[in-house]
């Protein structure tokens, strides 16, 4: 089943909130955003993204979740502030002025950075983590459901178009002989006979150069070969086919670039807008 590259996932885990948002993107681009004292993690959350993940840009934030329960205290070291305020106190008294809180705060040493172990972190992080990209994947799927059967039907409406050319290019070489003689005719203007056997040379490599029937072929071939890559059960599947993509439109545009007929060169240009709007779906594809 393919998986779009766009997506939405979050979870709430072990005292933490995990958001993931995933865009389209040609190659496999991932940010992280930590808590700074969580940034010793970055690495290993984004090993887990990579391996749930192949293509598009995807952004995950973690942001701790606040509550009575986990929320840090304030670090002080109250020993060294009670040094520094009796050393200001000595300055004020012999130079003037006043000492406040912030006087003590602002002096290195005296707030404590809380010290966790990122190591001890991670697997609760990775558990919300992990809870986040389920959420996240099957976001992924749903939309890539969606995808497929648009994209199907699509399909289906090509492969139609492609045995309407085959109907279509059957009687170009008997319409190109009957123009071709009545153009000879009206330049000949009945001073001589047609030379039946010289127009039957030049009809004959007219047809060999407008042959279409090894393009028809490969476009059936690659219609197919698309409906299979669908049943695959991997789900990164867009680079493959956008890559058959390429190929439909390479046959249609040999079989555009041969067609003697008005009403084929027609369908061909139904086909080739109906392969973009295919590319438009298939480039949303994991």
């Amino acid at each position: 089943m393919p998986r779009s590259m766009t997506g939405f996932g979050q979870a709430d885990e072990n005292g933490y909130h995990v958001e993931i948002k995933g865009v389209n993107h040609r190659y496999r681009d991932v940010r992280i955003k930590l808590p700074k004292e969580l940034s010793a993690l970055e690495i290993p959350v984004r090993d887990l993204v990579n391996e749930a993940v192949s293509r598009g840009k995807v952004e995950l934030t973690v942001t701790k979740l606040v509550s009575s329960g986990v929320q840090d205290r304030l670090s002080v070291n109250w020993d060294l502030a009670e040094v520094y305020h009796q050393d200001l106190v000595r300055m004020v008294q012999r130079f003037g002025g006043e000492v406040n809180f912030r006087d003590v705060l602002s002096l290195p040493g005296v707030m404590e950075e809380s010290v966790h172990d990122a190591g001890e972190q991670l697997p609760l992080l990775a558990a919300a983590t992990g809870k986040a990209l389920e959420s996240f994947l099957t976001s992924k799927r749903e939309e890539g459901r969606r995808l497929k059967e648009d994209m199907s039907s699509r399909l289906d409406y090509l492969s139609e178009l492609q045995k309407k050319m085959m109907e279509e290019s059957g009687g170009m070489v008997e319409q190109y002989r009957d123009k071709l003689r009545n153009r000879l005719g009206e330049l000949l203007e009945n001073r001589d006979r047609v030379d039946e056997v010289r127009l039957e040379q030049e009809v004959a490599l007219v047809a060999d150069r407008s042959d279409i029937t090894e393009e028809l072929v490969r476009l059936e071939s690659h219609i197919t070969a698309f409906r299979e890559i669908f049943a695959d059960p991997e789900p990164s599947i867009g680079r493959r086919l956008d890559f058959l993509l390429q190929e439909i439109n390479r046959e249609l545009n040999t079989i555009g670039s041969k067609s003697q007929l008005t009403v084929l060169s027609r369908t061909v240009i139904d086909g080739k807008a109906e392969v973009e709007k295919i590319r438009e779906q298939a480039q949303n594809i994991e």
